[in-house]
């Protein structure tokens, strides 16, 4: 098996908590799982959605500030006003001990921009680790270009493909922007409907649990090798089902040919 995964983080809005205001951050992760066998590969998709989470970008002090939840503690992120040696506020694991090693001016959007490159010791990677003031670290937040060497604290690596500044999406390299569809500056997330098979692992019967707006969904079952082995419409809010032996599965349901949840089930 082979997995593939790409992120979207999309800032949705604003609200006032403890009379501050912080920007909405929401996370969608599209997992892709390759299944190889004797038979035709078989490529599960799946989605995993968080947030959100809140972001405060104070333009007085000149700092960023990240809050995981209404009732957390925020973190300081970035602070623009450091100096050379000064230490950097978020720390890598695989860097720790980063300071500012110089300062110049970009031009960044037609403005006057300071980038912040951090010392990371002997790695070789200092060329390519900066903080870009108002955006963040060359780890994705930076146009045309995400780099290697991450600097992004509790999230390892960012390798963005794409983001968007104002009306403008920027590219790395020859590729289209892989948009997933969950939130935009139009509509709100929505609930997602509730989908659940218990018990899992099992050892022999499984329910399926489904909200009613997932009535008439179908349900497909297909073993570690991809042979199908079960497939039918979720016609009540709960359907029982067995499996004929132990064994690996892989389940997934969809709506008019398009894919609402999966996820693997295991026999015992």
């Amino acid at each position: 098996m082979v997995h593939n995964a790409t992120e979207q983080n999309i800032i949705h809005g604003d609200t006032l908590i403890g009379g501050l205001s912080y920007f909405k951050l929401y996370t969608t992760v599209h997992n892709e799982l390759n299944v190889y066998g004797p038979y035709p590969p078989l490529l599960i998709h799946s989605y995993d959605s968080t947030g959100p989470v809140f972001l405060r970008y104070d333009t007085t002090q000149k700092k960023v500030y990240y809050l995981p939840g209404i009732d957390s503690t925020e973190r300081l992120t970035y602070d623009f006003t450091l100096q050379v040696g000064d230490t950097i506020p978020m720390q890598s694991p695989d860097f720790p001990g980063s300071v500012i090693g110089s300062i110049d001016t970009i031009v960044l959007f037609g403005v006057q921009t300071k980038r912040f490159f951090v010392d990371i010791g002997d790695s070789g990677f200092d060329f390519y680790n900066f903080i870009i003031e108002g955006m963040g670290g060359s780890n994705g937040l930076i146009y045309f270009r995400p780099e290697f060497g991450s600097l992004s604290g509790e999230t390892f690596t960012t390798h963005l493909n794409c983001f968007q500044f104002g009306d403008s999406i920027f590219l790395h390299g020859d590729i289209e922007c892989p948009f997933i569809d969950f939130v935009s500056a139009t509509r709100p997330p929505e609930k997602q409907p509730h989908l659940k098979i218990v018990p899992n692992p099992t050892q022999d019967v499984f329910i399926i649990e489904i909200s009613e707006e997932l009535l008439n969904t179908r349900f497909t079952l297909v073993d570690y090798t991809g042979r199908l082995v079960q497939s039918f419409k979720l016609n009540e809010t709960t359907t029982t089902s067995h499996l004929d032996s132990p064994g690996l599965y892989f389940w997934r349901v969809e709506q008019h040919g398009r894919l609402i949840s999966s996820g693997k089930l295991i026999g015992q």
